[in-house]
């Protein structure tokens, strides 16, 4: 019995004294082994209802769990390089969300949205002016149609016929057009003047005819200060001139009215030739088109003229003003020419 007593005392020294030993924590592998955490996506066919409340219950996270959050926490980064069937790499850009305005932009559009509204207000108003002007340039451009179809430029107002010779696309034939309308008008005149006189007995007086051809000296004028218009303006004078050469009768040379109303149209018509000579000289290549004007030829016509006047009418002067002015430039012409060629002047420079 004592060996019995002695063996149950050690034994219960022993565990009085022995350290109990530590609880190992699962490792990695065990925990794979174990169940995963509860996932309400589906469930296995042959659950029971033991299992089923324990699916209700809460996953403690494990290890593994967390490592799986942070993989799935890290953004995705979507390769931006994708290979076409061709074996060629190109670019696909990334598909991103247009972000919502913030409250200071939204505030910005706000606050300019009634002045983009009269922008574009004024915009629409802008074309509709824009279309009045271009109706009316084409109202008016229908209206300087219809006074050249009629030949009305020489009896045009002031204002009309600076601006139809202003929009015309072509100086040139802005003053040709004008010296044919005028040119129409004479001889109409004229020719009406005929038919009064050939109506009549009697030789109708010289201030008859002088009257009506004097209306045409101021569109004369304006022809001369046109562009390329002062040599038509010339010929025009001249051409009035002779319309007036043209009318009388034998009975009536002798008329002191008549001498004296032809003295006057003369001196008149002369006076106009002045300027128009005048634009010629300073102006020679610009109004006779580089071709230079013969200032010799013009000369013997109107000394030609005045002879014949002088002699049947007996005009002392015809147009010597201009006559003079044209002389001078004659002399004025063949003296540079003899100075810079050295020998005889130019044909037509020489008086």
């Amino acid at each position: 019995m004592s060996w019995l007593r002695r063996l149950s005392r050690d034994r219960t020294s022993k565990n009085d004294t022995d350290f109990s030993m530590p609880i190992r924590p699962p490792s990695f592998a065990d925990q794979q082994q174990q169940s995963p955490p509860y996932k309400d996506t589906q469930y296995h066919s042959n659950y029971n209802s033991q299992d089923r409340l324990q699916s209700y219950r809460p996953a403690t996270a494990t290890h593994s769990d967390h490592h799986q959050q942070q993989y799935h926490a890290l953004p995705i980064q979507r390769p931006q390089e994708q290979s076409s069937s061709n074996g060629t790499a190109h670019n696909t850009p990334p598909q991103t969300m247009a972000p919502a305005p913030d409250p200071l932009t939204r505030a910005f559009n706000d606050a300019i949205k009634p002045y983009k509204d009269k922008i574009d207000r004024l915009q629409a108003e802008l074309e509709e002016k824009n279309l009045d002007i271009q109706a009316l340039e084409d109202e008016r451009a229908d209206m300087h149609a219809w006074i050249d179809k009629r030949g009305l430029r020489a009896d045009l107002p002031p204002s009309i016929f600076t601006a139809i010779h202003t929009l015309s696309p072509s100086p040139l034939t802005s003053s040709q057009t004008l010296a044919h309308h005028l040119d129409r008008k004479m001889t109409i005149l004229n020719h009406d003047l005929h038919r009064l006189q050939d109506s009549l007995p009697s030789h109708l007086p010289t201030s008859t005819f002088t009257t009506p051809f004097l209306t045409l000296l101021a569109p004369l004028t304006s022809l001369s200060t046109l562009p390329h218009g002062a040599p038509l303006a010339f010929e025009l004078l001249i051409k009035l001139a002779g319309n007036l050469n043209s009318h009388g009768g034998e009975e009536g040379y002798d008329n002191d009215a008549d001498i004296e109303s032809r003295g006057m149209f003369y001196a008149r018509l002369d006076e106009v030739m002045v300027d128009v000579v005048r634009r010629r000289v300073e102006k020679p290549d610009e109004e006779d088109g580089g071709v230079g004007w013969n200032v010799a030829k013009d000369m013997k016509r109107l000394d030609k003229t005045g002879a014949i006047l002088r002699s049947k009418l007996g005009l002392q002067a015809y147009f010597p003003r201009s006559l003079d002015v044209m002389r001078y430039e004659a002399k004025r012409r063949g003296a540079a020419a003899a100075a810079s060629g050295g020998g005889s002047p130019e044909r037509g420079y020489a008086s």
